[in-house]
C-alpha cells in the first residue's frame, strides 16, 4: 500500500489547505476527513436562534459546496441515506409531500431529522448545525422558497416540472445553509473549520469496528466502503472495491474480502481526498485517464506532461531569438530554482489511473522518485528533446470588439506528449491511439526510457509529405520531428546534434537533406520573382526522396534547371552552394539505392532556417531603411 501511504502523507503536509476552494470556486479543495463535495442550487440563511432570513439560486460559478458525509451517504444510489448537515430538498423540507406528489415522502425527513438530532445532542454539537435543526423542525423551508420565488408551483399548488434550478428539476435541488451569528465572521456553514471538526469528532466516535490498519499499523476503526469521485465529480469508478460475494473476487484465497486488506477510515478518507485535490489542482487528462506528479510535502515541481515553455519556464515568455546555450542556461536556472524547493530526502511521486470498467479504477503507473533524480530526468527529457519551434501562442490583450487576441512565440524546448501524438499521426488520429502514445512517452521522460522507434519514424514520414497538410501543421510537424530525432540519436548513439546549420557534418543524410532545402529555395525564388505561390518540386518529392534519394534528386534537378536559367547571376550562391554540398558526398554513398536515415529532415530543417533567417533579415534592413528616410524627411 505504498501508493496510499504516500498519499495518507501529502494530507498530513498539506492540513492547512483544507476546505479552502481558492480563487475558482468550481475547483475541488481539500476535503476534510467525513466530507465530500456536491453542487448547491439553492442557499438559505437563518440567523443563530433559526429563524428564516432570505434565499437564492446559485449560478454555475458558485454551486460546489463541502458537506459532511456518511459512508453509506457518500457512496448511495438507491434508497434512504441522509447527508447529516446539506442536503436536497426531499430529506430536509417537512413540508415537501405538500407541495410534491410523493410516496412515502416523509420518511426522508424522518430519517433526516434522526440523523442531525444524534449530532445535536452529542457532546460535539455546533450552535450553527443546532440553528438548522431548530429552523427545519418547524417544516416550513419550501413555503419560505416558494414564498422568496425561489421555487415555482402549477395553479393547484404543485411545484412545476418545467422549472429547472442549474440544470436540475427543482424538486431535486440541494440545498446549503448560511447562519449569520453577530460576531461570527464565517457565516457559510459549509467554509466553517469549527463546523468540520464537530462532525469529524461526532462521526469517529460512531465508529466501533476496529482493526489493523495495513497503511499505518494502528488498530484503528476501519471500513469497506472507500470514496469515489477520484479523477471527476462523476467518476463512479473506486480503487479499493470488493462488493461481489457471490463471485470470485476474492473466495477460493481468502474466506472473506478483511482478510484481503483492512484499511483505516481516517486513513481512507485522508488518502482519497488527497489524491482527488492532487488530480483536480496539478493533474493531467488524457482521455479516461488521470496522471498526476506531486511532492508530498507540497513542493512546486515542474509539469510532466507539458511542453517547455509550460512546464518549465511557467508564464515568463521565451525570447524570440535564443541559442541553444541560451537555452541550456535558462533550464539550468529554472531546474535549479524547483530544487530550492526540495528539502533532504524530498520524494516525488508519480501516478496514472485509468478505468476498464464504470466501477473498478486501475493503477496504471506509479513511480516513487528522489527529488533531486526526479529533475534530473526532467531536465534531461528537455534538454535532449528540445527544438526550436513556432507554433505556440500566447495572449496578446484583446481587439476592438473585445476578443482576446494571440500572437505566436517561438520558444525552445521540448514537445509536449500529446503534440507528439498529433506530430506523428495528424489530427484526426484516434483517442485510444493518441492516448496510448502518452503513456508509452511517459516512462521517456520520467524514467529515461529511450524513445520508442516507431513514434519517430512516424512523425519524420509525415513531415516528408508537406503537401498533404497546411502550413502551419506541416511546419509544427516539422520542428517537432527534428526533436524526436535528436532525441532518439542521443539515446541510441549518445549524438548531440544542433539545431543550428552544421556545415562540417560529414553524414550522408543530413547532407542529402541540405541538398533538398536548397533545391526548394531555388525554386521558391524563381516563382516569388514572378509573383506565382504554389509546391515546389522538392516538397512534392519529399517523400520519394527519403527512400530513393539518388533516384528522386536526378528528378529533381532536373525540373529546377529551367527555375536556374530564369534567375541566371541572381541564383549563382545557390547553384555554388548546391555543388559545395554535392562534393562532400563520396560517389559510392550518393549513387548507393540506400534509403536515408532520418537525420535527413535535421539537415534539410538547418539548411532551409538559414534562408528563413537571411529573408527575415533582409525585410528588417529593409524596414529600418524606409524609416530612416522617412524621418529624414520630416526633419
Amino acid at each position: 500500500m505504498g501508493w496510499m501511504q504516500k498519499l495518507y502523507d501529502t494530507y498530513e503536509n498539506c492540513k492547512s489547505e483544507i476546505g479552502a476552494l481558492g480563487t475558482d470556486d468550481s475547483s475541488m479543495p481539500l476535503l476534510p476527513v467525513a466530507h465530500s463535495t456536491q453542487n448547491a442550487q439553492i442557499e438559505i440563511a437563518i440567523d443563530g436562534s433559526g429563524n428564516f432570513r432570505r434565499a437564492r439560486a446559485l449560478g454555475k460559478d458558485e454551486e460546489v459546496t463541502i458537506i459532511p458525509v456518511t459512508e453509506d451517504s457518500a457512496t448511495r444510489s438507491s434508497g434512504i441515506a441522509p447527508h447529516p448537515l446539506c442536503d436536497k430538498l426531499q430529506y430536509i423540507a417537512g413540508d415537501y409531500t405538500d407541495y410534491v406528489v410523493k410516496k412515502k415522502g416523509e420518511e426522508f425527513y424522518n430519517k433526516y431529522m434522526e440523523q442531525l438530532e444524534g449530532w445535536c445532542n452529542s457532546p460535539y454539537c455546533n450552535r450553527k448545525v443546532n440553528a438548522i435543526l431548530c429552523y427545519l423542525k418547524k417544516k416550513t423551508l419550501m413555503k419560505d422558497l416558494i414564498g422568496k420565488k425561489i421555487l415555482v408551483c402549477n395553479n393547484d399548488g404543485t411545484l412545476s416540472k418545467n422549472v429547472k434550478l442549474a440544470g436540475v428539476d427543482q424538486k431535486d435541488a440541494f440545498v446549503r445553509f448560511k447562519v449569520e451569528i453577530p460576531d461570527d465572521v464565517e457565516s457559510a456553514v459549509w467554509l466553517d473549520p469549527g463546523i468540520y471538526e464537530s462532525y469529524i469528532d461526532y462521526y469517529l466516535s460512531l465508529q466501533k469496528d476496529v482493526d489493523l490498519c495495513y497503511v499505518t499499523g494502528k488498530e484503528v476503526p476501519c471500513t469497506e466502503k472507500h470514496p469515489a469521485k477520484i479523477r471527476n465529480s462523476g467518476d463512479k469508478a473506486k480503487l479499493i472495491s470488493a462488493n461481489d460475494a457471490s463471485g470470485f473476487t476474492y473466495k477460493g484465497r481468502f474466506a472473506d474480502k478483511k482478510q484481503v486488506v483492512s484499511i483505516g477510515y481516517e486513513t481512507s478518507q485522508k488518502a482519497h481526498n488527497a489524491l482527488r485535490w492532487l488530480i483536480d489542482r496539478q493533474g493531467y487528462r488524457n482521455e479516461s485517464e488521470a496522471i498526476v506528479a506531486w511532492g508530498t510535502k507540497n513542493q512546486k515541481i515542474p509539469g510532466i506532461l507539458e511542453d517547455t515553455q509550460d512546464s518549465i519556464f511557467g508564464k515568463e515568455e521565451m525570447p524570440e531569438v535564443s541559442t541553444e546555450k541560451d537555452f541550456a542556461e535558462r533550464l539550468n536556472k529554472a531546474i535549479a530554482g524547483y530544487g530550492c524547493d526540495l528539502d533532504t530526502g524530498a520524494e516525488i511521486v508519480i501516478m496514472g489511473l485509468d478505468a476498464a470498467t464504470t466501477g473498478r479504477l486501475s493503477i496504471t503507473y506509479y513511480r516513487e522518485i528522489d527529488g533531486y533524480d526526479f529533475l534530473d530526468r526532467i531536465k534531461k527529457w528537455h534538454r535532449t528533446c528540445s527544438w526550436r519551434h513556432t507554433y505556440k501562442s500566447i495572449p496578446d490583450g484583446f481587439d476592438e470588439k473585445g476578443k482576446e487576441k494571440f500572437r505566436h512565440i517561438t520558444f525552445i524546448g521540448a514537445p509536449s506528449p500529446k503534440d507528439i501524438a498529433l506530430a506523428a499521426y495528424g489530427g484526426k488520429v484516434s483517442d485510444k491511439l493518441k492516448k496510448s502514445t502518452v503513456e508509452r512517452l511517459l516512462p521517456c521522460i520520467v524514467d529515461n526510457a529511450w524513445l520508442p522507434y516507431d513514434i519517430v519514424n512516424s512523425a519524420v514520414n509525415r513531415a516528408s509529405n508537406p503537401v498533404s497538410m497546411e502550413g502551419w501543421e506541416w511546419e509544427k510537424a516539422l520542428t517537432i520531428s527534428c526533436a524526436l530525432v535528436k532525441k532518439y540519436r542521443y539515446d541510441k548513439f549518445k549524438e548531440e546534434w544542433s539545431m543550428s546549420l552544421d556545415e562540417s557534418q560529414m553524414d550522408r543524410s543530413y547532407l542529402f537533406g541540405r541538398l533538398l532545402a536548397v533545391a526548394q529555395q531555388i525554386e521558391e525564388y524563381a516563382l516569388n520573382t514572378v509573383g506565382e505561390k504554389r509546391e515546389t518540386n522538392a516538397e512534392r518529392l519529399m517523400h520519394q526522396f527519403k527512400l530513393h534519394p539518388y533516384k528522386a534528386w536526378g528528378i529533381i534537378t532536373d525540373k529546377i534547371r529551367p527555375y536556374i536559367a530564369r534567375l541566371g547571376v541572381k541564383c549563382t550562391s545557390l547553384t555554388e552552394l548546391m555543388t559545395r554540398i554535392n562534393s562532400m558526398i563520396p560517389y559510392e554513398e550518393f549513387t548507393s539505392p540506400k534509403q536515408l536515415d532520418d537525420s535527413y529532415i535535421l539537415g534539410y530543417y538547418c539548411q532551409r532556417q538559414v534562408f528563413i533567417d537571411e529573408k527575415n533579415k533582409r525585410i528588417e534592413d529593409n524596414q529600418k531603411k524606409k524609416l530612416e528616410k522617412s524621418n529624414e524627411g520630416k526633419n
